[in-house]
């Protein structure tokens, strides 16, 4: 009687670290078939969707370091400039400390989006997008003190201070931050 309760008990056991491995093997595939599908979102949009909680990643990975953050629209020709500038100083330094965040949020631009920044060969940059319904929270997280204008550009020192400014940079302002050491 002893070992058949013994039996029983080392099956219920195993039973039971059988589950959970089965359990443990089910979530992390579950997290491999996210990433993997998150990697293939981005490849597909080529942008990632903006977020406080990114933004502060993006800001942590680059402490320490002068970037560039650079907010534009399909719809704006001076930011096509400053993308095509960036295009040029990329062809002569590969990596560039800029982030991109495209502000459009309707559907119907995503194509275009994609397209701009495959057109200017800046899909090896850190690419983000405001969503729908988010732009005056994201634009806030962004600078409190932005209200919209494009293009915009933060210089952010090696100390994380945001220098905020409006309209096209000069080409000579672009190799002076991103090109000098």
């Amino acid at each position: 009687m002893k070992r058949i309760r013994l039996v029983k008990t080392l099956l219920e056991t195993n039973g039971l670290l059988l589950t959970s491995a089965l359990l443990m093997s089910a979530l992390l595939m579950s997290t491999l078939v996210m990433s993997g599908l998150a990697q293939a979102e981005r490849a597909s949009k080529g942008s990632t969707a903006f977020s406080k909680l990114r933004f502060e990643q993006v800001k942590q990975e680059k402490k320490g370091q002068k970037w560039l953050a650079l907010l534009w629209s399909v719809d704006c020709p001076p930011c096509m400039k400053e993308l095509a500038l960036v295009q040029k100083l990329q062809q002569k330094q590969q990596n560039l400390a800029v982030v991109i965040i495209n502000t459009d949020t309707e559907e119907s631009s995503e194509q275009e989006r994609v397209d701009i920044i495959k057109h200017f060969n800046l899909v090896n940059l850190k690419n983000f997008h405001f969503t729908q319904g988010q732009e005056a929270q994201q634009r806030y997280q962004v600078d409190p003190q932005w209200f919209g204008e494009l293009p915009r550009s933060y210089f952010i020192d090696e100390q994380g201070k945001f220098h905020g400014k409006s309209g096209l940079i000069a080409e000579e302002l672009l190799i002076q931050w991103l090109l000098t050491i």
